[in-house]
């Protein structure tokens, strides 16, 4: 904000901000020692601003600025509603992503899949104490992108896809659904049920749920992709968990918090900052054995998504 001048009364002084106003322009004045100064909020418009008050100083009676009064007015309230539906639309991540019984509206897509997670993981954690004969990979065997017998077969044809073109179709969904241990699952778990629920409840179930898909099939098809095309080592097959599309849901509500804030979605910055962090720390190899390209995927995916505009 920057001063550009003064005026000698209020009633010029209103006058003129409501004229820079139907111009495009934010500004306010101030009383100080007998005058009325002059405040621009942009700094990018001070010139023309300086060239408004010079035109107004020459002929302060002229009748476009006594009806760009009105004009003003009608804009003030406009810009009232929209303030108003923002902030009643607005679901800050403030202090909400340990909301345990957020529950203000049902978020159906979340829980069921949530409690999928638990069960699988669950089943093939405890499965080899009830079944000795039975290892934990069992169960992990049918969800991941491919088998672990198609690996060879995998690298040889340098073909990710060798188990879905044999008629396998669930495994484009279902590696998000087992996790490798309780860490793993009682974090990702709480993202979800916290993150998750806040989106659903804003984008209404069935739009997220088309979301959660598309991030879950895209993340999941372009690791697999990449473990194969780019690494050359068919790791990324067998990756397991719900983070590619936490990181996807991340980027989206990134990008709406960003570039489309009246969408209502607010991401503190400190919450951003951990994020990259973590994102960081998994490619340097911090973390440990990190579905790094499932992260990358997804969360390219949700920033993408998040930049399509919303429907009003």
């Amino acid at each position: 904000m920057r001063q550009i001048g003064a005026i000698a009364t209020d009633q010029e002084a209103t006058r003129f901000i409501d004229y820079l106003l139907t111009q495009g322009i934010e500004g306010k004045s101030e009383q100080r020692n007998g005058e009325y100064l002059i405040w621009i909020h942009d700094e990018g418009q001070i010139e023309q601003a300086r060239s408004e008050l010079q035109a107004y100083r020459s002929n302060p009676s002229d009748q476009r600025y006594a009806d760009a009064s009105k004009e003003a007015n009608s804009i003030r309230k406009v810009e009232h509603l929209k303030n108003e539906k923002r902030r009643k639309n607005v679901h800050d991540m403030r202090g909400k992503l340990g909301g345990v019984g957020m529950m203000s509206r049902a978020i159906p897509v979340t829980l069921v899949i949530m409690w999928i997670c638990i069960g699988v993981t669950a089943v093939s954690m405890l499965a080899p104490s009830f079944f000795p004969g039975l290892s934990r990979s069992w169960l992990i065997d049918w969800l991941t992108f491919a088998p672990f017998s198609m690996r060879e077969l995998a690298l040889d044809k340098h073909d990710p896809f060798v188990a879905i073109e044999a008629g396998q179709v669930w495994r484009l969904i279902t590696p998000i659904f087992p996790h490798g241990g309780l860490m793993h699952i009682a974090f990702n778990m709480w993202m979800w049920y916290s993150f998750g629920g806040l989106l659903e409840r804003r984008l209404g179930s069935g739009r997220y749920l088309l979301m959660v898909l598309g991030l879950t099939i895209f993340s999941n098809v372009a690791a697999a992709s990449a473990s194969i095309y780019i690494d050359g080592n068919a790791r990324e097959l067998y990756a397991i968990g719900i983070s590619g599309v936490l990181f996807g849901l991340f980027g989206f509500a990134w990008a709406k918090s960003t570039f489309e804030p009246q969408f209502g979605i607010q991401l503190p910055s400190q919450f951003v900052l951990v994020m990259m962090l973590w994102f960081g720390l998994c490619w340097m190899g911090y973390v440990g054995n990190i579905a790094n390209w499932g992260h990358t995927c997804g969360l390219i995916a949700g920033v993408i998504a998040g930049f399509i505009p919303s429907r009003s």
